[in-house]
């Protein structure tokens, strides 16, 4: 038997085996969050601003952040969720307005629900299993709930049932007067919104099957290179014992026509996105705010203790070469 011969069925052994499962997918990029008051009343004694930062987490690295104020301040954290910010105050401000731009460079990593294997048992959850002011529990939501997940077994399983039931039946809208609180008993009425609407019901509804579910906001990127994205984005997480933090864009995945886009988005989120802060019901210090944020991705002006209105924000980005280095711990 010639060599040729004999190494033919290694070969074809060799082209028939399966191919590796893909790396996850990451992005790399530069990108500056522009934080606008839009108009500072003149003659006031007191100016506070506090302004979202983003920050490491699981997916994301952000290096070399620096904020470009009109006014001296510092990097604070909140003491609930972690969420870091920039704060300052100063006496007798210049009236008009007032922009805060935030530079940063940051390598998003493609989250794999799969490959998740790093949960923490001494993690409070309590905070992510209550009701708040508009993530509420109600008895219809624990009555809807109770139906939507009936006869799946496992917090997965009810998650997924969730999940599916959002996706088929809320319709992305940022028409009908009320999108964009986040208020989970309009999400009942109107089956509209955006995706603060979306995930709050998201929450709730598993919140009420005793699966801790929490928010998460920042931007999203698109595919161009460089772009000006000019809202937030949010999406959600839910708690699974000996997983961790498992994600879901319930909003993303109703404008989707796609079924495996669509199925992707239970467990899985793509990179391209930025995150910046977690929660609802936000409360920043020091001082204490004149309000509890509902969430916090604009920043939060108050003059002699009043909040002023309004503001804007909006994010610049470009690529940068892909990351070496796989983002997260």
């Amino acid at each position: 038997m010639t060599l040729a011969k004999a190494l033919l069925p290694i070969a074809l052994l060799v082209a028939a085996a399966p191919a590796s499962p893909a790396a996850p997918a990451s992005r790399s990029f530069e990108a500056t969050y522009v934080a606008t008051v839009e108009d500072i009343p003149g003659g006031l004694n007191r100016l506070e601003v506090w302004v979202p930062l983003p920050q490491d987490a699981a997916s994301q690295r952000i290096r070399n952040l620096r904020v470009d104020s009109p006014y001296p301040g510092s990097i604070r954290q909140e003491k609930e969720f972690g969420n870091t910010y920039y704060y300052f105050s100063t006496d007798q401000p210049r009236h008009g307005k007032l922009e805060i731009r935030v530079s940063f460079e940051a390598e998003r990593q493609e989250v794999v629900g799969s490959g998740l294997v790093r949960a923490s048992n001494s993690e409070d959850l309590q905070p992510y299993l209550r009701e708040e002011k508009l993530v509420t529990i109600s008895p219809r939501i624990r009555e809807l709930a109770s139906r939507i997940t009936y006869g799946n077994k496992t917090p997965e399983a009810k998650a997924r049932a969730i999940y599916d039931y959002i996706v088929n039946t809320m319709v992305y809208d940022k028409i009908t007067p009320g999108w964009g609180n986040g208020d989970t008993e309009r999400a009942c009425d109107v089956a509209k919104g955006n995706c603060t609407d979306f995930h709050s019901l998201f929450m709730s509804l598993a919140r009420a099957e005793g699966i801790p579910a929490r928010f998460i906001i920042g931007f999203p990127l698109k595919a161009d290179a460089e772009a000006t994205i000019p809202g937030y984005h949010c999406w959600a997480e839910f708690y699974l014992p000996g997983r961790g933090w498992i994600p879901v864009d319930a909003s993303d995945a109703s404008k989707a026509t796609d079924p495996k886009r669509r199925n992707y988005l239970f467990g899985n989120l793509d990179p391209d996105r930025v995150q910046f802060t977690m929660g609802r019901n936000v409360r920043l210090d020091p001082p204490p705010c004149a309000e509890t944020l509902n969430y916090f991705i604009y920043p939060y002006a108050q003059g002699d203790g009043r909040a002023i209105t309004p503001v804007s924000i909006r994010l610049e980005y470009r690529n940068r070469p892909a990351a070496t280095q796989p983002a997260g711990d």
